[in-house]
């Protein structure tokens, strides 16, 4: 069945033009799990070759402007302007200028309008807060835990159907569901990275402070931007990915992927990570800044894991257990080494 499968056969089954022969024989081709990848990389090549039509408000206002420009007149109304022009100079009334500019003006917020609430209208976005953590159920099934401070938006119409992208800001995790139709799921970001889904559980970072992918069951591509080079990197069970600041990726195999997800249980699980580190975890998640006027303080590590329910519970605990004292300023905590 493997060789019976080409790339051409599946252009024209994404296309519409496969035969029903060739759809069932897709169909059954492509359950078996080692097939997919093969399935999934001819699917984003066509897509790419294949964009999805978007309607251009500005070109259909800019078109309706011509038509009206290029109206011919009613020959009546022609032939009666004429004669009153060579007659004395026509002035225009006042109010139809007022009516004129109104209905441009209108004519004008309409269209932003349309370009401003595009989004909203095409796409639901949800949002946490800071110290919240939200799960969600996808239309097809998917499951996806947003950490605080995250957002996730998705296709109000046609998702599961015909499309399964979604935009991740921030931190969260995802269990997708696998489709009969071996959809892809793709999670894009604002990091010049994707993550295009292959297996099933895994959780994505794009916070300044960690950006960072971890694969706990499955398989997931990774698609990335290194410099002018886009590159790609399939991962495997216990991979950590993390991107520095300029966007160059480093992989590592974590024997606990699952820790990095324990916050979907209030649990904080450090393993010799810096107070550096800890200050960017409570900018992203409580949007609080902290402050360590010892700059020596600041790599500090700490490890073990610790609960906590809120921003203030988790200082106290990590205060309690690594000899600190803090103080607290608005939204802004002030560690020093205790004495």
């Amino acid at each position: 069945m493997k060789n019976q499968v080409s790339k051409e056969m599946l252009f024209n089954y994404f296309a519409g033009r496969a035969t029903a022969l060739q759809k069932q024989a897709i169909d059954e081709w492509a359950k078996e799990e080692n097939n997919r990848e093969f399935f999934f990389e001819c699917l984003a090549s066509w897509e790419s070759q294949n964009p999805q039509f978007m309607a251009d408000a500005n070109a259909a206002f800019k078109r309706h402007r011509q038509r009206m420009a290029t109206q011919p007149v009613a020959q009546t109304d022609t032939t009666q302007l004429l004669a009153k022009d060579t007659a004395t100079t026509r002035r225009l009334n006042p109010n139809w200028l007022r009516w004129m500019i109104a209905a441009s003006v209108s004519a004008v917020l309409l269209l932003l309008g349309g370009l401003l609430f595009k989004d909203t209208l095409l796409f639901a976005t949800h949002r946490t807060d800071f110290g919240e953590t939200r799960s969600l159920t996808l239309d097809d099934g998917s499951h996806v835990t947003l950490n605080a401070n995250s957002s996730l938006r998705v296709p109000r119409f046609g998702f599961g159907h015909k499309t399964r992208h979604v935009a991740l800001v921030g931190e969260a995790d995802f269990d997708i569901k696998h489709l009969v139709d071996n959809q892809p799921f793709v999670v894009q970001t604002n990091k010049n990275f994707e993550v295009l889904v292959l297996g099933t559980q895994f959780l994505v970072n794009t916070r300044e402070q960690g950006t960072k992918v971890v694969l706990n069951k499955g398989k997931v591509r990774l698609k990335y931007q290194e410099g002018t080079t886009s590159k790609q990197l399939t991962m495997k069970p216990g991979n950590l990915v993390t991107f520095d600041q300029k966007g160059h990726i480093s992989l590592r195999q974590t024997p606990k992927p699952q820790d990095y997800t324990s916050w979907k249980e209030h649990r904080f699980v450090f393993d010799g990570t810096t107070l550096a580190e800890i200050s960017g975890l409570f900018a992203s998640n409580y949007g609080i800044q902290v402050q360590i006027p010892d700059k020596a303080l600041t790599q500090w590590t700490i490890s073990g894991a610790f609960t906590a329910y809120s921003a203030a519970e988790l200082m106290e605990t990590l205060a309690s257990a690594s000899n600190l004292s803090y103080r607290q300023q608005g939204d802004t905590i002030i560690i020093t080494q205790a004495h």
